[in-house]
């Protein structure tokens, strides 16, 4: 194995620790709740199976009782409900008047609710929670978009079972999860939030021609264009108005063809908040409506005060009541009296349901206790005492009134229940996040020695060596022994890779004294010492949910910092008085000021594009670039994203002119310089004609809008290909027929050679030019990222391209700024190509800058989905590939950054080739006349530093999610802990995976050039030869 083969294993060994000991943590810190596929059933009251004992569910007898369900997805209560003393309504305000109507007209016959979800607001698993009547935790909200079958009891199989058909229209998500359920089904594609009137023109169009039909029970249908509104547009929009009246007229006709046996309930399964978004727990996004309406019969009154709010996994029990069927078994939902279809004097049933109610929560709660053992002896005592006092009361219901009196008691039953599942189910596994928490300070703690004190070629000889061979195959072997007997494939893996560091270190000790190099000298300001702290300050403010919540604001002055003390720390070289500025500053650190002045105030200005959190009261988003309809058609355009999208690919076409780096012919070269051209014209094409409002879309084009994106996406990846094939950017004219001396001397020569034949005064013919040759490592990398910059332009929409835009030049100036700070202050040749950490955390702050700064935060309600349909029709067999669109563009600053890492290396060299007035020592000059291509002369050291530096990189953003898990270990009863923390350890995870993703990828493509580049000088050396 060659050195470049030792040291990417070397790396991916190091990543696999790092990821390990996160996994670890995680599989004890989220949270799921054991399920099980026991079917509730009842025994009837003449059965030689009944008993008086309250431990099973009655049959009741049926009615005759039919109900329609419809979800009106997102339908919060501030739709639902009229206030008819707002004389000027938002645009979600008073659109829906047929429940005020209803309530006016038939106030016995129709109950309005709130309609209170439990978090996590994610569709899918309100989904669950409706039909099961389940309460769900926080690792269910991984699964939104990975819907599987559900087998735990739940109220349609309860429906098959009995022998009752229930019919479905609208959203396809239950389809996936309860195949095979539906007598009749018409689901439609759900996934495409910009689609607002597929699916509710699909239920529109099922719907009374299904209620015609006598061979249903229940009819089931999801409107999802309120919830696509909101995604889109947000509540507050005229396209908001047309979908609340839409629901409105719906409803109005559907009351009018219903017939007196059919039970009609309005449900919303989460709210919004006032971005449209869901998936937290604030107060917009769990408050629902729920409306119950019966025709003829009155529904129940209630029993003490009148209930205002009810819970969603209520449903379950209050349904199955209505459909005489039993309650599924996993439920912890309490039966809404209120909403029965059932007169004051016909209690009996009421009554019966409630009793069912109570029996097969009891029944759930003993059994899971029984296997589980989660709950508390003491509680479960209580319960069960309580539980005995409901059955000695229940044996003495003989009136309504006594009736009223069991339900206050039975309620007051079911909710210690429930509270007491919420508590035990916030329960941690403590081991394994134990041992997670010390994998992550032991792998911390290791590395940051092993990469800052023993040398890489100690770490590549002993990797070779046999002995730590035969160790990895132990421990692999271990590992899976391990794994098949104890279930710790991790634990064992990470343990033992510790120790093998550890031992390595130890035979190493001496070069592990010292912790930190120095690789600058000191200045005004030790730049270590800042770099150290900035990187604690970092880590310990996540243990503040202020600091998580404001982080934006926080990284964002840490950075200035860092990159405030370069001012400081900079060294004026002797100058010739005509080249001081009046006499006080040279034109080197003017320079240098300039372009800090100018990447600060592009820090500043990536906060105008961040996405507001719930708890930030004075944060203001930056609003859609979608206007109302009412505006005309090219007035909705907007014209700045345009015009900021055109900058990256003109000034990517002036450098590489510049550095001559387009003067050749070959494939690559026309590929990178035309398709990115055309894939900026298409992109600006598809966002101007995306803007404009659906009618005038219909009438201007009769073509599938979405082939403009994947157009887009096939020239980019046409680009990539090619670029990744042959990497090179240069063009050789006229060999020289000479033969070299030396090899050693082959590359200065070559370069003399370019310079020569570039001179205006040099008469030589046949001379042997390289153009480009100089900047062979930075042109690809710069055409490289402006590729991923226009893939994630067009994921992310063109509202954040202006953010991209700055993003992608803050990148470019922290490259200049760090290069010219490393070029004014290194003392030996040698350190042109070792990264110091400061520019490293640099690099690594900017990424966490950039991903705030281009719209995104680190909260679920925060996810832009739009990602997923750009170039999609929303249809897909997989959710493979809308996630991973969605995971692009969520942390495309990471994949940035990421890619681009090698160019920490490569840039001081390229600054010394193009602009021969870089402040530095005169032999530094001198030893980097060659430019980039030192980095070839020095093939070994190049090795060895891009190792170190993308280890590194890497070690600072394992630093800041080791500080999220030790957060969450310590504060994990803290108030904030799923509201905040969590979310962030979870984003942290993901960031550090893509983070290490882009890297390798940025690592292999380097190493790509590095190699063209070795094949071309010995290209280059036999013709010279010949």
């Amino acid at each position: 194995m060659d050195a470049f083969g030792k040291q990417l294993a070397l790396m991916c060994w190091f990543f696999y620790l790092l990821s390990a000991s996160v996994v670890i943590f995680l599989g004890g810190f989220l949270l799921s709740r054991d399920e099980f596929t026991d079917r509730a059933s009842c025994v009837h009251r003449n059965s030689a199976h009944y008993t008086d004992e309250l431990n099973l569910q009655i049959c009741t007898e049926s009615k005759n009782n039919r109900a329609v369900l419809l979800i009106v997805d997102a339908l919060m209560f501030e739709f639902a409900d009229f206030d008819p003393k707002n004389a000027q309504p938002l645009a979600f305000q008073n659109k829906i008047t047929i429940f005020r109507d209803l309530l006016q007209a038939k106030p016995n016959n129709s109950r309005l609710f709130k309609f209170i979800a439990d978090p996590p607001t994610t569709t899918m698993q309100r989904l669950k929670g409706l039909t099961t009547g389940s309460l769900p935790t926080f690792i269910d909200a991984g699964s939104n978009f990975a819907s599987s079958e559900i087998f735990e009891d739940n109220f349609l199989d309860q429906l098959k079972n009995a022998g009752k058909n229930v019919i479905f229209m609208g959203d396809d998500t239950w389809t996936s999860l309860y195949p095979g359920r539906f007598y009749r089904e018409f689901p439609f594609p759900s996934f495409n939030v910009w689609d607002l009137d597929t699916v509710d023109q699909g239920v529109t169009k099922h719907m009374e021609p299904e209620l015609k039909r006598n061979d249903w029970d229940l009819i089931i249908g999801h409107f999802l264009g309120v919830d696509h509104c909101g995604h889109r547009y947000g509540p507050d929009h005229p396209e908001m108005s047309r979908k609340l009246k839409e629901m409105d007229k719906f409803i109005k006709s559907l009351v009018k063809i219903l017939d007196n046996d059919t039970t009609l309930i309005v449900i919303g399964d989460h709210g919004m908040t006032s971005t449209g978004n869901h998936g937290g727990d604030s107060v917009a996004e769990v408050t629902a409506a729920m409306f119950i309406h019966s025709p003829s019969t009155l529904l129940f009154p209630p029993s003490g005060e009148p209930a205002s709010l009810v819970m969603q996994v209520d449903l379950v029990p209050t349904l199955t009541s209505i459909l005489s069927v039993p309650i599924p078994f996993s439920n912890l939902g309490t039966v809404v009296t209120e909403a029965l279809p059932y007169a004051e004097s016909d209690w009996p049933p009421v009554f019966t349901s409630l009793l069912n109610n109570v029996n097969q929560v009891h029944q759930y709660i003993s059994m899971y206790h029984s296997k589980k053992g989660q709950f508390s002896e003491e509680a479960i005592a209580r319960l069960s005492r309580e539980h005995m006092d409901l059955a000695l009361n229940a044996t003495k219901v003989k009136t309504a009134a006594d009736f009223h009196t069991f339900v206050l008691s039975s309620r007051s039953y079911l909710k210690s229940v429930k509270q007491m599942c919420e508590e035990v189910w916030v329960q941690f596994d403590l081991l394994p996040m134990a041992l997670g928490c010390l994998c992550n300070f032991f792998t911390a703690s290791l590395l940051l020695i092993l990469l800052n004190s023993v040398p890489i070629h100690k770490m590549q000889d002993f990797i070779s060596l046999r002995l730590c061979q035969v160790a990895f195959i132990l421990i692999s072997v271990i590992s899976v022994v391990g794994w098949i007997i104890f279930r710790a494939f991790l634990e064992i893996s990470c343990s033992l890779s510790l120790l093998c560091i550890f031992y390595f270190l130890y035979l190493n000790k001496e070069d592990s004294k010292i912790l930190f190099q120095n690789l600058t000298t000191k200045g005004i300001l030790n730049l270590s010492t800042l770099t150290v702290a900035v990187v604690l300050v970092a880590m310990f403010g996540l243990g503040s949910d202020n600091f998580v919540v404001e982080e934006g604001f926080a990284v964002s002055l840490l950075i200035a910092i860092l990159i405030a003390a370069l001012f400081l720390n900079w060294k004026e070289r002797s100058q010739k008085p005509s080249q001081l500025f009046c006499g006080l500053i040279s034109y080197q650190k003017l320079t240098f000021t300039a372009f800090i002045t100018a990447f600060l105030f592009l820090v500043w200005s990536l906060s105008l594009y961040w996405q507001c959190r719930e708890e930030q009261s004075w944060c203001q988003s930056i609003p859609s670039t979608d206007l109302n309809s009412k505006t005309s058609p090219y007035q909705q355009v907007s014209f700045v994203p345009l015009v900021f999208h055109v900058i990256p690919v003109l000034a990517n076409w002036y450098w590489l002119k510049r550095s001559g780096n387009l003067v050749s012919a070959t494939f690559t070269a026309h590929i990178v310089t035309y398709l990115p051209i055309l894939t900026t014209i298409l992109s600006i094409i598809y966002w101007v004609l995306e803007s404009l409002p659906a009618q005038t879309l219909k009438k201007t084009i009769q073509w599938d809008l979405q082939i403009l994106p994947q157009t887009c996406y096939v020239l980019i990846f046409v680009s990539l290909l090619c670029l990744s094939y042959d990497p090179l950017l240069i063009h050789i004219v006229n060999p020289r027929e000479q033969v070299l001396g030396k090899k050693s001397d082959f590359v200065p020569y070559i370069f003399n050679q370019v310079k020569s034949a570039l001179s205006k005064n040099n008469g030589q013919k046949d001379v042997c030019a390289v153009y480009g040759l100089s900047t062979a490592f930075s042109s690809s990398s710069f055409v490289a990222i402006l590729l991923l910059y226009q893939l994630l332009a067009l994921l992310q929409g063109s509202k954040m391209v202006p953010a991209l835009v700055m993003s992608l030049c803050a990148l470019v100036l922290l490259l200049a700024i760090t290069s010219m700070s490393r070029l004014n202050s290194i003392i030996i040749p040698g350190q042109l190509i070792f990264v110091p950490w400061f520019s490293i955390v640099a690099w690594a702050l900017l990424s966490v800058v950039a991903f705030y700064g281009t719209g995104h935060n680190a909260t679920f309600p925060g996810i832009q989905w739009q990602a997923a349909f750009v170039g999609t029709s929303g249809h897909f067999s997989s959710n493979f590939i809308p996630g991973l669109m969605v995971i692009v563009s969520t942390f495309s600053a990471q994949i940035l950054l990421g890619i681009a890492l090698p160019l920490l290396m490569v840039v001081p060299l390229t600054l010394v080739a193009m602009h021969k007035g870089v402040s530095a020592k005169q032999d530094i000059k001198e030893k980097a006349a060659n430019s980039e291509m030192f980095l070839y002369e020095k093939s070994t050291l190049c090795e060895q530093s891009l190792f170190m530096l993308c280890s590194k990189y890497i070690l600072v953003h394992f630093l800041r999610i080791s500080a999220s898990v030790f957060t969450s270990f310590i504060l994990r009863r803290h108030l904030m802990v799923w509201k905040v923390f969590a979310p962030k350890l979870i984003f942290e995870a993901v960031s550090l995976l893509v983070s290490m993703i882009a890297v390798i990828v940025g690592y292999l493509f380097f190493m790509k050039v590095f190699k063209t580049v070795d094949k071309l000088m010995v290209k280059l050396e036999e013709k010279q030869s010949v």
